[in-house]
């Protein structure tokens, strides 16, 4: 039996995310033919400024998504206003932090396609409307 998905979603482990980004993707097309997820605190950080077993581990996951699942598109999704990032840098504004997060998006797409030349490779940022997150405003960069 083959089970398959199209689709690898990259995102953020923050509890606050949880609900806004089920009803997101339930209503996206960005995600038809299903999806695999990983949730790492900062998503995609670790890639870029993990130790080399956690870029490693990352990495493995990724492959198995790709390998096992046949995944052709990989969605990594950053937000404003995260902790893992803020552990590591005093950012002066959002748009600086967004700044960041995008130059780190940029990177982790380089080093998933130098060993997945295959996939495509989609940026989203969240923009969190309020400190809890009930509300999120979801852009494709």
């Amino acid at each position: 039996m083959s089970h398959t998905c199209k689709n690898l979603l990259i995102r953020c482990m923050d509890f606050r995310l949880n609900k806004e980004v089920r009803k997101w993707i339930a209503e996206s097309d960005l995600f038809e033919g299903g999806l695999d997820i990983i949730s790492l605190a900062g998503a995609s950080k670790d890639l870029i400024d993990g130790s080399k077993e956690v870029k490693n581990n990352f990495l493995k996951h990724i492959g198995v998504s790709v390998d096992l699942h046949q995944v052709k598109k990989i969605i990594i999704f950053n937000h404003s206003d995260c902790g893992a990032y803020a552990q590591d840098y005093q950012f002066s504004s959002p748009e600086e932090e967004k700044e960041k997060q995008l130059e780190d998006m940029k990177k982790a797409k380089e080093i998933i396609l130098e060993k997945y030349p295959e996939v495509e490779v989609v940026f989203i940022w969240g923009e969190l409307k309020d400190e809890e997150g009930e509300e999120i405003e979801f852009e494709i960069l």
